[in-house]
């Protein structure tokens, strides 16, 4: 899917120019993920924590909780659902998980990043097993 690579420009072209270098959007989605997991008070990207801790270990990847898309001038645009954790300052949390998560995608890729967009999907206790259970949920 063309829609789902990104070119990344390698500087000036040459004679000796082996050809491009493209970038899935999962890959870019994996480093978002990566970068967030890191984020003091960010408990989850997207889903629960069980679902999360399956798609770390397993060979498929999973997209859900982040969507990369690229704007006019082909820099990346980022959404990001999360889950917090209770007690952190959610703003001051969010604002950092934007510029680390846009440093990292923009070091490990060369493109910038024009957005980072964080969805707080919901605030929950570190140490709270029942992380899969929403509000409303009946067990």
């Amino acid at each position: 899917m063309d829609s789902q690579e990104s070119t990344i420009e390698t500087g000036e072209e040459s004679e000796g120019s082996l050809g491009q270098i493209k970038v899935n959007h999962t890959v870019v989605s994996t480093i978002v993920k990566m970068a967030a997991i890191n984020v003091a008070g960010v408990l989850a990207v997207g889903g629960n924590f069980v679902e999360n801790f399956i798609a770390q270990i397993s060979s498929k990847e999973s997209d859900k909780g982040v969507r990369v898309s690229e704007d006019e001038a082909g820099n990346y645009t980022i959404e990001i659902r999360v889950l917090m954790e209770y007690g952190v300052e959610l703003a001051k949390t969010a604002e950092t998980l934007q510029m680390i998560v846009a440093k990292q995608v923009t070091n490990m890729t060369g493109k910038p990043v024009a957005s980072v967009d964080v969805i707080i999907e919901g605030v929950k206790m570190a140490d709270d097993e029942s992380l899969t259970l929403e509000e409303g949920d009946n067990a």
